[in-house]
């Protein structure tokens, strides 16, 4: 089974990479098998201060958003807000799209009517955008429509950091908020945005410390017990609430985590693959050699000449 490095989530499950320019705190990326057949699409759990817009437009998906798992096969937009633990898992043909942004990029600083009642609620967190919008629902043709025009204008812009589409001209984020803030009014007119009423789960919050916790000591060897007292939880329950939230057991979750940095170093480092092993907490090189496999589909020697063959 192949493993894609997650589009938009980084190396702590605590997302920390800026989304776009500090002027203009928006971004892009973009998933499709159609361009890479050979890679499973695979976004690990995380969370970020950014709301996130995605477009699932083709394929069926395994969608986590806190402690919710929904399966997703017709196309459908979801956002998920700030401080959300999200996840996203396909292997089928699949196309998927995100927009992450600050709603400050939404402002515009002029005391009326919009800003009072709906963009000034949304930056401070006491407007709720919908979950979803699908396409029985009036208001999906035009969300549709105002959305794939602002992918365009990603795409064609060609400012990339890695997986990153950006806006830095002047007019292309121009054109950016303006169709963003139609797309607000058009949520809004529609009746779906409404008073917010999120109330932090405490075991979402409690799951955090454990991802994060798991990304900082991913070098070192990793106790279940260490993880399950984080949540004052015992090992057997915490093993289970981990498979049920996540989709996936804690070590293969773990894994998971130690292949990305080692397929990170693989392809920016030219250390032994021994040492990348040992880094990454692995003990044994020969676990190391069959979990990337399994992973990838490539033993790492052979992952790092194809990488670089690119």
């Amino acid at each position: 089974m192949n493993m894609k490095t997650a589009k938009h989530s980084t190396e702590a499950s605590e997302e920390i990479r800026q989304q776009g320019y500090t002027s203009f705190p928006c971004s892009m990326y973009f998933a499709d098998s159609e361009k890479d057949s050979s890679i499973r699409f695979d976004t690990k759990a995380h969370w970020h201060s950014s709301t996130e817009l995605l477009h699932f437009e083709k394929g069926v998906f395994s969608f986590t958003v806190n402690m919710e798992n929904i399966a997703i096969s017709d196309e459908c937009y979801a956002f998920v807000e700030s401080g959300m633990i999200h996840s996203i898992t396909s292997e089928s043909v699949y196309r998927e799209s995100a927009l992450l942004f600050s709603p400050s990029v939404l402002s515009t600083r002029n005391i009326d009517s919009s800003e009072q009642n709906l963009i000034e609620p949304l930056i401070h967190g006491n407007l709720t955008l919908p979950r979803f919008i699908r396409p029985d629902m009036p208001v999906f043709a035009e969300f549709d429509r105002l959305y794939r025009q602002i992918a365009d204008i990603f795409r064609n812009a060609r400012d990339r950091r890695d997986d990153q589409f950006n806006l830095s001209g002047a007019s292309d984020q121009l054109r950016c908020k303006a169709l963003m803030m139609l797309l607000i009014s058009t949520l809004a007119d529609g009746g779906l945005l409404t008073a917010s009423t999120y109330d932090p789960d405490p075991k979402a919050e409690a799951l955090k410390s454990v991802l994060s916790y798991i990304d900082e000591n991913y070098g070192n060897k990793i106790y279940l017990q260490d993880l399950a007292s984080l949540m004052n939880l015992n090992e057997q329950y915490f093993s289970r609430f981990f498979k049920k939230t996540l989709g996936r057991t804690c070590v293969d979750y773990i894994n998971d985590v130690r292949i990305r940095h080692a397929m990170k170093l693989l392809r920016t480092t030219d250390a032994p693959v021994l040492d990348i092993a040992y880094s990454c907490g692995f003990g044994n090189i020969g676990h190391f050699i069959q979990t990337f496999k399994r992973a990838t589909g490539k033993k790492p020697l052979e992952y790092r000449m194809q990488d670089r063959m690119q």
